[in-house]
Parts: C-alpha cells; sequence; structure tokens
C-alpha cells in the first residue's frame, strides 16, 4: 500500500566541474524506497566533464542508464507527485541537465525552493542534514545518502509534530 502522505525526494549527483552534468540519479519512491540510476553521458556533453570522483568510467558504462531512460523511469515512479530537493550539496544544474538532453516534459513537479524544503525538513535543516550524514557515516555529495538524508530528516521532524 503506498502511503501518500509520504514526502518524496530527489538528488543528482553530477561532476565536480562546471556545468555540472549528472552522473547519478536518486529518488524515492512513493512506497518511501529510494531508487538510484548511473547515468550514462549524452552523446552532446563533452566526455572529459561527465565523470565521478569516486565511481570508474568503467563502472558507468556497465550498470549505468541511458538519460532517456533515467528521465522516462523517474516519469513512471514519480508521475503527478511533487517531489522536493536542494542544491546545498550538489548543484541543481544536473537535473536540468538531463531535462535538456531530451527535451522530455517531466510528470512531475520539482521544487528545490527553500521554503518547501523548510517546510518539511525544518528550519534548520542544513544542519539536520549535516549532524545526520555524521551519525550515519552517509555522504551529503552522493544522491542517493542525499535522499536518505532527506527521508530520515524529515522523518525526524514529522515525529515532532
Amino acid at each position: 500500500m503506498t502511503d501518500l502522505s509520504l514526502a518524496l525526494f530527489i538528488a543528482v549527483e553530477t561532476c565536480s566541474e562546471p556545468p555540472y552534468y549528472p552522473i547519478v540519479a536518486a529518488w524515492t519512491l512513493p512506497d518511501g524506497s529510494i531508487k538510484s540510476s548511473l547515468i550514462i553521458a549524452d552523446d552532446s556533453w563533452p566526455p572529459h566533464l561527465c565523470y565521478s570522483d569516486h565511481i570508474s568510467d568503467e563502472t558507468i558504462d556497465a550498470l549505468g542508464h541511458s538519460v532517456k531512460d533515467v528521465l522516462l523511469e523517474m516519469n513512471v515512479d514519480l508521475d503527478a507527485s511533487h517531489v522536493v530537493g536542494h542544491a546545498d550539496f550538489s548543484p541543481a544544474q544536473g537535473l536540468e541537465h538531463l531535462v535538456d538532453a531530451l527535451d522530455i516534459e517531466l510528470a512531475f513537479e520539482v521544487s528545490t525552493n527553500q521554503l518547501d524544503i523548510s517546510e518539511l525538513l525544518g528550519h534548520d535543516w542544513r544542519d539536520e542534514l549535516q549532524d545526520l550524514s555524521h551519525e550515519m557515516g552517509l555522504d551529503l555529495l552522493q544522491a542517493e545518502d542525499q535522499v536518505r538524508l532527506m527521508q530520515l530528516c524529515w522523518a525526524r521532524q514529522s515525529d515532532e509534530f
């Protein structure tokens, strides 16, 4: 059964250099689980700006999915949902590059608005994410860890009310 009251989060891990092409995308599914995907660089992206500091090119090529496949999967998983992300630990341009590469309309709404994030995670969400990352041994620069940390922060915030 899907809990419609769950908050949905998204994060895109990017190359560390501008213009921040996406390497990994992660998002919350409506059942609360997390899905992530390595992203094979689009042909229009310069190869020297599509790398990860911790994932080999060979791994991305072997286990990754095309930009089109990742976007289509997100659209199916998040159809008509409101999804929240932030740009504090990975650049917001990552998702924009995904969308621009194919000119596919997203079937869900993404908000990186600070008010939306504060409403879900609390006003001290940046500090809370940092604290949780240290407690849990998770990396705020990795997409799946970012989504998990936002879920944990949201759960703590929800328990306070």
